[in-house]
């Protein structure tokens, strides 16, 4: 280090991160530079004088929460990692490398330090507006003394042009959630070239307008950094955030402002140049000397003495009976103890009409159960939990429902961020149809393991009048593709309560629960296998004397189709499944599986008022699949299931036909 550049220790350690952040993209031979290096000062800045952590534990839960919504700059967040001594140079070598902890985009769970899987932009923003949300609720429910943080996110001029950040943002304003801080690194830059190609939004009173405190500052200014985070923290009624006015690839030598450098590696000639630029040796890679990682962590003793008081100020509040119950209910695995009753045959209940008792009887038990409806409370039965638990304002912190207007995907994105951020349970609820509108979040969702509830009502073309833009077909067999996720679809009442219960049991991935709003017989348990056996995700709902000559496979609201349409072909030897939960069945084992399924000599059907795509998977390339490979009609839904032939006499008659073919 020169005599010039040891005067100001932070300036050397930033021009040593970028180094590393050079060396680690040109290593891998695939990356993006030039967000990081515009991006360094506000982050190490951050990291190094503001955020609060443990160095022992990443996973301490009063932690400062830091999301990098732009996460195309994760050799930023992985060098800041390096620094606090999470990760070795090691990884950094390894970055994009199969089976490292330095992935191309940050992934929650498998780097330590990393608190959200991000790429995708706009998401993290969201994400970040669930962690402030669960930290305003658990504070204000458990006191200051053991929850009370910040959470930090950093975003790009991509993530602020995704609708899912804008929708997140304009909740955050609205909650006044005065721990959240937001920056936006405005670098003007995108892959495609400058930011005024494609948008001339004036984002200061976007954010202004949305009910933020703002400023903006020159993101290169480490004092006018340090001002704006003190400012932002003590703003307590909104949310904020710091604007920066940066330069892409700041610090290169001929590169600087060049929208090249957002997503490729510097040439050689360049990192080289660059380095000496800043008094680094170009002949070194990968290097950290040993006085810049002392005089990051000499804070690291006062971080390790707040750990301690919080331990203390836990262990004597854990001594007071109702905390220690409502604290390990909300950081513990096992959902309370509750019963529903049953509901009793020789009636007809819409399954959804069983979320209401269902959610509400859980929420009395659960005093960190949250969730709402993306303004479908009447139709998704949420009325009443909204009622017994109040609505999350900035008025009323220990409400529990979440008003989230018309806004499926940024409500998919804040549910995520409250489940990563941990100590509450947390479900959502929108027409099933309306996943479409959810899916990156879904897919999010269980790429990172998050027990996030979606009840989904309205599951078919049993909607009826709405017609076929509000019936959904293909989404059954779209959400079975997302892998480690539960797709669950009760064929009666009681199965609704136990699918219900399984969705919330998860603790890593997360489930769907499909309602319809058409009534369902109620089956008589005496009659067939108890509702509990869904928990197999498929079982023998009837079987016939010997060996089946049909097995006809339903989910769902044709389950009671396929138990009459196997009464009217009653000459053949008819088993009816039921499998409602595909993913449940196939964990199953072989045998188990076999036994329900029958012989592969007998002519395997499924059921089920969606695309038929897919189900040869348990009827196999003979088999006979009965379902809507079509887009539904506006009619009453009776009306409809006659027209595409999802009653018992057509679907006998096909059975029948097919079979004497």
């Amino acid at each position: 280090m020169s005599t010039a550049v040891a005067i100001d220790i932070d300036q050397y350690a930033i021009n040593v991160a970028k180094g590393l952040i050079m060396d680690t993209i040109r290593n891998a031979d695939s990356g993006h530079t030039g967000g990081p290096l515009s991006s360094l000062d506000y982050t190490y800045t951050l990291f190094k004088e503001f955020l609060k952590f443990d160095p022992d534990d990443p996973e301490w839960k009063d932690r400062d929460r830091f999301v990098l919504s732009a996460g195309h700059e994760s050799a930023l967040i992985y060098t800041m990692l390096t620094y606090i001594g999470w990760l070795e140079i090691d990884d950094l070598k390894k970055f994009r490398q199969l089976g490292s902890r330095t992935p191309g985009h940050p992934e929650r769970s498998l780097t330590p330090g990393v608190e959200a899987t991000t790429g995708p932009l706009g998401q993290g923003v969201g994400n970040a507006v669930g962690m402030a949300v669960s930290e305003c609720i658990l504070r204000n429910q458990f006191g200051e003394d053991v929850m009370n943080h910040y959470t930090y996110c950093l975003h790009g001029d991509g993530d602020i042009q995704e609708p899912v950040a804008q929708g997140a943002i304009a909740l955050a304003g609205h909650w006044g959630l005065g721990k959240l801080i937001n920056y936006y690194d405005a670098n003007n830059a995108q892959i495609s070239g400058k930011v005024s190609r494609s948008d001339s939004t004036d984002y200061i009173k976007m954010y202004e307008a949305n009910g933020w405190h703002v400023q903006e500052i020159d993101g290169h200014d480490r004092e006018a950094i340090r001002e704006a985070i003190r400012k932002a923290q003590m703003e307590i009624e909104k949310p904020s955030v710091i604007i920066g006015r940066t330069i892409m690839a700041q610090g290169c030598a001929t590169m600087e402002d060049d929208h090249n450098t957002h997503g490729a590696p510097l040439p050689p000639e360049e990192i080289a140049a660059t380095k000496e630029k800043l008094d680094l040796n170009p002949e070194n890679f990968f290097q950290l000397p040993e006085d810049v990682v002392e005089d990051f962590r000499k804070g690291f003793a006062f971080a390790r003495s707040e750990v301690a008081a919080w331990k203390s100020a836990l262990e004597t509040r854990m001594e007071e009976t109702e905390f220690a119950k409502k604290w390990n209910i909300a950081f513990g695995d096992a959902l309370p103890t509750f019963n529903i009753p049953a509901y009793e045959p020789g009636q007809k209940v819409a399954t959804r009409k069983v979320w209401g008792p269902f959610i509400e009887t859980l929420a009395a038990c659960h005093p960190t159960l949250v969730g709402g409806s993306a303004d479908l409370e009447p139709s998704n039965v949420t009325t009443g939990f909204a009622n017994l638990v109040g609505d999350f304002t900035r008025e009323n912190r220990l409400g529990r429902n979440f008003a989230y207007g018309v806004r499926e995907f940024p409500m998919g994105t804040i549910n995520n961020g409250i489940a990563l951020h941990g100590g509450l349970e947390v479900f959502g609820a929108t027409f099933f149809v309306f996943s479409d509108y959810e899916r990156p979040a879904i897919r999010l969702r269980a790429l990172q393991g998050l027990p996030v509830v979606s009840e989904y009502t309205h599951d078919s073309i049993f909607v009826g009048e709405d017609g076929p833009t509000h019936q959904p077909v293909e989404h059954l067999m779209a959400c079975r593709a997302i892998p480690n996720l539960l797709v669950l679809r009760p064929g009666d009442a009681n199965e609704a309560v136990v699918a219900s219960k399984i969705a919330f049991e998860q603790t890593n991935r997360p489930a769907l629960v499909l309602l319809t709003r058409q009534g369902l017989p109620v089956f008589d348990r005496n009659k067939y296998p108890s509702a509990e056996e869904f928990r197999k995700g498929g079982y023998i709902m009837q079987d016939c004397g010997g060996t089946p000559e049909v097995v006809i496979i339903a989910t769902g609201s044709e389950v009671w189709v396929a138990l009459e349409a196997a009464e009217k072909i009653s000459s053949n030897r008819v088993r009816v499944v039921n499998i409602g939960c595909w993913e449940l069945f196939d964990e199953q084992s072989l045998k188990y599986r076999q036994s329900v399924l029958g012989d592969e000599s007998a002519l395997r059907v499924s059921i089920e008022a969606g695309i038929t795509l897919g189900w040869e998977h348990y009827t196999g390339l003979n088999g006979l699949s009965i379902g809507i490979d079509a887009f539904g009609e506006s009619a009453p839904g009776g009306e409809v299931a006659d027209h595409f032939g999802i009653t018992p006499e057509k679907v006998a008659d096909k059975i029948q036909k097919h079979l004497n073919s």
